[in-house]
């Protein structure tokens, strides 16, 4: 499939690859690969190695976003290695840096009170007991999501022994990267959700799923709660659409949504937007407030007040530097 001078290397490589990694690895590999054999014939380029003015010219005919990008030149840099360790010395491109090139969706407090509305009323074409508990426990899933910004899997994984009514404090156990962590609640959210645990009568069972699945010791999966939540998004006319670089509403939106939500908070009660902050990425299960800033990516077409927070704060941490030249 190869016709460039290092046809031979490529194809072995690609057998190579093809017993020690997944499928999907191994076919983008070879898409990869590919556009690479492809320039190298364009360029008519017949040497046995990879050139440092080769490889950099590739590069700039690569398109899309910055990960696809990253995985492209990932393939080469392993496919470079194969050939190094072959004797043939070729050049090393640098791994690129991932930026997120996504903006997410931001519910208004408007579509916030209409999607409550309409999980509140949900109603199912045929009755059985499975789908009675999942009609009650939507509503209480977003609220959890709402209220505490956490991840869906989280959520979906709490157990009636990680609820705390007297602290008002929920634990995490099955996180993201196992970074277990104990969350203070309101105590609206805490009234609800004892409220819920009496009604579907787990309040007294602590290794009981908050959300049981249609299986024995078994939670709601995600895909049933995004196929429900998809239902509410059309009913409150919501736009689900996404975009290169939209999200487009969806379930993780409303962390993002959290994170402005509490920034505000904390702006209104006479907090400064410290970058130091430890409150929000400790609260959201991140090492450093680097790990929440992408969090804070949003448009300030529904929230200009708050993003003119965010341009005060950073107007004075650059200082103006002058620079005396002469034109040409």
């Amino acid at each position: 499939m190869f016709n460039s001078s290092l046809k031979n290397e490529l194809n072995s490589f690609l057998e190579l690859r093809k017993t020690i990694v997944g499928d999907g690895t191994y076919k983008h590999d070879m898409m990869t690969l590919a556009l690479l054999d492809k320039f190298m014939l364009n360029q008519n380029y017949n040497y046995k190695y990879l050139s440092e003015e080769l490889i950099t010219s590739w590069q700039l005919t690569l398109a899309g976003k910055t990960k696809t990008i990253k995985e492209k030149i990932g393939t080469i840099r392993n496919f470079t290695k194969y050939l190094n360790s072959m004797g043939y010395s070729s050049f090393m491109p640098k791994q690129p840096i991932v930026k997120s090139d996504y903006i997410p969706y931001i519910y208004t407090d408007q579509e916030v009170a209409q999607i409550i509305h309409y999980a509140d009323n949900l109603k199912v074409e045929y009755f059985n007991n499975d789908n009675l508990l999942t009609l009650i426990a939507i509503p209480v899933i977003l609220r959890i999501l709402y209220g505490c910004g956490t991840r869906l899997s989280e959520t979906l994984s709490i157990k009636r022994k990680h609820i705390n009514f007297s602290d008002n404090t929920i634990l995490l156990v099955d996180t993201k990267f196992q970074k277990e962590r104990l969350i203070p609640i309101h105590k609206s959210l805490a009234d609800i959700l004892e409220q819920y645990c009496e009604t579907i009568g787990i309040i007294n069972k602590e290794k009981s799923y908050l959300f049981p699945g249609h299986k024995d010791n078994t939670h709601l999966s995600k895909k049933c709660v995004q196929i429900w939540f998809k239902r509410i998004l059309e009913k409150s006319n919501i736009d689900q659409q996404k975009t290169n670089s939209d999200r487009g509403a969806c379930l993780h939106c409303f962390r993002h949504l959290f994170v402005l939500k509490s920034m505000q908070q904390l702006e209104k009660a006479g907090h400064s937007v410290d970058i130091n902050d430890l409150i929000l990425p400790t609260y959201l299960g991140h090492d450093c407030m680097i790990d929440t800033d992408k969090y804070m990516k949003f448009s300030g077409v529904q929230i200009p007040k708050t993003l003119e927070v965010f341009e005060d704060f950073t107007s004075n941490l650059l200082p103006n530097v002058e620079v005396h030249y002469e034109e040409e």
